[in-house]
């Protein structure tokens, strides 16, 4: 069953497993070479973890991509990173800086070598190192959910379909190097204020790529719902207004 969870899970963070797709198991099961039994296991782990849904009736499809979902992601991750990085300023050891700032280098690697997925990957797991530094488990469970839908979003908006040059990711990844190096100065400094700060700053600036992405393609990936079409290219006006919404708190407001 781990092998069946872990390909299935690394279909979904890379969009081989399309947002909203009915997936028939028996399918599945055979492209893994497997039978259908760790398949449908995994699939109901990844649905207890919020990533697939399992129907009443029978069957799985994988959680879709839409605007409303966008904005609730990025709500909650404000929240989160606020209370996980004044946490880990005044909870986190010298070992644990060290870890830390191996687990930034490996990311950085990601960024040199241009891979989207790898940086996707190795930025989840550099945040879900903090989350687990903060030494909350409740935090740290709801991180992790926010971390893996974060991670597809990451491969979607990180160019990996797409031509690097073409979206400006190098400047992208220079910030996103540089508020890393911060976060992780902050935490040694044992400065909450300007860890949470800079960790909030940092979600904002993913959520930016964000926008840029869903306002910049074709945004055949995202459902945008209500009276949108999947295929109308909209204005950056139009999805900032999407994803903020009349009601949305600053801090979660574009």
């Amino acid at each position: 069953m781990e092998r069946a969870y872990a390909e299935i899970k690394a279909r979904y963070m890379t969009l081989r497993l399309t947002p909203g797709e009915w997936i028939d198991d028996m399918k599945l099961s055979h492209e893994l070479g497997l039978s259908r039994t760790p398949a449908r296991e995994a699939l109901f782990l990844l649905a207890s973890e919020g990533l697939i849904r399992a129907h009443p009736g029978g069957g799985f499809t994988v959680r879709p991509l839409d605007l409303s979902g966008i904005s609730n992601l990025f709500e909650a991750n404000i929240v989160t990173a606020k209370a996980i990085a004044r946490l880990v300023a005044n909870r986190v050891t010298s070992d644990e800086i060290a870890e830390l700032r191996e687990a930034n280098a490996v990311v950085n690697d990601a960024i040199q070598r241009r891979s989207a997925p790898d940086i996707a990957e190795t930025n989840a797991a550099l945040h879900n190192l903090e989350a687990r530094i903060a030494r909350n488990e409740y935090l740290a469970v709801l991180a992790g959910r926010i971390y893996d839908e974060g991670q597809r979003l990451g491969y979607l908006a990180f160019g990996g379909a797409e031509d690097w040059n073409s979206n400006r990711l190098d400047d992208h990844f220079a910030r996103v190097s540089h508020d890393h190096s911060a976060l992780i100065d902050a935490y040694e400094s044992r400065d909450p204020d300007t860890a949470e700060a800079v960790a909030v700053g940092h979600v904002r600036l993913f959520r930016e790529r964000i926008l840029t992405y869903i306002a910049s393609s074709g945004t055949d990936e995202v459902d945008l719902s209500g009276n949108l079409m999947a295929s109308v290219r909209l204005s950056t006006t139009d999805v900032r207004q999407a994803l903020a919404g009349e009601d949305a708190p600053q801090e979660a407001g574009v």
